[in-house]
């Protein structure tokens, strides 16, 4: 008998050059590193779910009804105008019942112009001028005149509040057009 082909030994490679390796630990091996990649972006760009101080706002929601109200039965109306020149926002008021002396002006504005997204909150106070007028100088803010001057304000959310009523809107092209507020219904 010939022996010769039974003592040959049977040429073995080294394990990590199997190429059934490769199938048995690549596949897993691409699910745990596409898992890692995938949680270090959630964890880079996880949004907030719920605000910090959601039991406040929560508490906040029957108030702001409560002015929301006020505002329709004092039957308020409210004019805004930009006025570039002197930097100032000019409000004409207009109610049944008697005016206040001081208005809280609130303006929003997103900062999508510059590259940042987000919102920048701008809290003035409104002073009487005479009858039914009020007005708020915005020359105290050097962010906010900037970008009246280079223009880029296309949008401002609007909210006129004091501790008995408010009313809120959207000014749209603030350099361009006056805004009128009534009260919501």
């Amino acid at each position: 008998m010939n022996t010769g082909i039974l003592t040959q030994p049977v040429k073995k490679d080294l394990w990590y050059k199997e190429p059934w390796l490769l199938l048995v630990v690549g596949g897993p091996l691409i699910v745990v590193c596409a898992s890692l990649f995938t949680g270090f972006i959630a964890f880079r760009g996880a949004d907030q779910v719920v605000a910090k101080d959601y039991y406040r706002q929560g508490l906040m929601i029957n108030t702001n009804l409560q002015r929301d109200a006020k505002a329709r039965e004092m039957a308020l109306q409210a004019g805004l105008q930009l006025d570039i020149a002197s930097k100032k926002i000019v409000m004409q008021l207009k109610s049944k019942q008697a005016l206040p002396d001081l208005v809280q002006l609130s303006l929003a504005s997103s900062g999508a112009a510059s590259g940042s997204v987000e919102e920048v909150i701008r809290r003035l106070p409104l002073k009487p001028i005479g009858d039914g007028r009020y007005e708020a100088d915005l020359s105290q803010d050097k962010k906010f005149e900037t970008a009246i001057q280079s223009g880029v304000l296309h949008i401002l959310h609007v909210k006129l509040e004091t501790n008995d009523w408010r009313l809120t809107g959207d000014w749209l092209d603030p350099m361009q057009r006056n805004l009128a507020l009534s009260p919501s219904r």
